[in-house]
């Protein structure tokens, strides 16, 4: 096995500025080529991380120093593309959300199966220091009995955001204001709060030119018999960094984009809160800036996967894990479409919310 890990990636668009720099700061890890439609855009990312360039995709994966390939193409080019680079043997690592459908998200999970490669997928906040305590604190029962439970994400985009790209389309997005700004919040408040058992939500374009929606809410049921609420939005300005909160019979703990911002628990021995909002600092937030955000936690996340390779073993967040928002969300728009509460586990039967195909 190699003792370093070579990435292709796959796209040279905003996110995969973020992926160049947490792969060149990642130990045991390199940007072998950038691969993206756009000459101009995968030069300049790949002269920015010394590392080749091309618009050749097939040739990129016949590279022998190409160990994993990053996946950073618009959401619903995943499956193609992780199926042909599982195929050539390399690891892959996706970007959220997996893909735009659950049979979609189902082929990039069986393709990573099927040759026998690592599947790693894109939830940084997972990596935060922040959540790994909101999770002890939850799983021990710190809380008490869940009441309620949150995620907002209360963002802004322009309408120049969205012109003239694949955003906003249900075919290459998968949704809008939920499925890509506020998938991170809505897995934490999955992963955290516990099993879905049924949502309600309700969707609507006030401020795009966009088919898809710019705001969303949904209630949902959990499991514990908690009540939790989702909003979701790219059209409040100027933007606020995104919250999941969790609020129970002996403590609440808020985390803003991964980081502790309220921890008041009734067992808290003295000075565990000033501890805890302490515990680390802001990773940059896409409230208003998409360009904003930071690489400290996908540079973890990097390193999970290059671990994983090297030294064998999972990463932390497989596919199966990552499927998992996607029906939530998928779910949401079927309840929005229909009127009606949806349980879950949801049956996705891949067709948008306006009822055209997205394959």
């Amino acid at each position: 096995m190699t003792a370093r890990v070579g990435f292709a990636i796959v796209g040279s668009g905003n996110i995969a500025g973020v992926h160049a720099r947490a792969i060149s700061e990642t130990p045991r890890a390199r940007v072998a080529v950038v691969c993206g439609r756009n000459e101009r855009t995968a030069r300049d990312l790949a002269e920015a991380c010394g590392a080749d360039w091309t618009t050749d995709l097939a040739g990129a994966l016949a590279r022998p120093d190409v160990h994993a390939v990053s996946v950073c193409t618009p959401s619903g080019t995943h499956a193609e593309i992780a199926e042909q680079a599982a195929g050539a043997g390399k690891h892959l690592l996706v970007e959220k959300p997996i893909e735009v459908t659950l049979p979609r998200a189902d082929r990039v999970i069986a393709a990573a199966r099927a040759h026998g490669v690592l599947l790693a997928c894109v939830f940084p906040y997972r990596f935060r220091r922040g959540v790994a305590e909101a999770l002890r604190a939850l799983e021990s029962g710190r809380l008490g009995r869940l009441a309620l439970a949150s995620a907002e994400v209360r963002w802004f985009r322009p309408r120049s955001y969205y012109e003239g790209t694949w955003r906003g389309t249900w075919e290459l997005d998968g949704g809008g204001a939920l499925m890509n700004q506020s998938i991170h919040t809505i897995d934490l408040l999955q992963w955290l709060g516990g099993p879905v058992e049924s949502v309600y939500g309700r969707t609507a374009t006030v401020a795009h030119d966009i088919r898809t929606e710019d705001a969303a809410s949904a209630v949902l049921e959990l499991r514990s018999g908690a009540t939790a609420t989702i909003q979701g939005s790219t059209a409040c300005w100027p933007g606020e960094p995104a919250r999941v909160g969790f609020y129970g019979e002996r403590g609440t703990i808020v985390l803003e984009e991964g980081r502790i911002v309220a921890w008041q628990l009734s067992d808290a021995p003295p000075g565990e809160e000033r501890r805890m909002l302490a515990l680390e600092a802001a990773d940059g937030s896409g409230s208003r800036d998409p360009m904003a955000i930071g690489h400290k936690a996908h540079r973890l996340q990097v390193l999970d996967l290059v671990r994983a390779i090297l030294e064998g073993g999972q990463p932390a967040i497989p596919g199966e894990e990552a499927r998992r928002p996607v029906e939530l969300i998928r779910a949401i728009y079927h309840s929005a479409r229909t009127g009606r509460a949806v349980r879950l586990p949801f049956d996705d039967v891949e067709d948008n919310p306006q009822g055209r195909s997205t394959s």
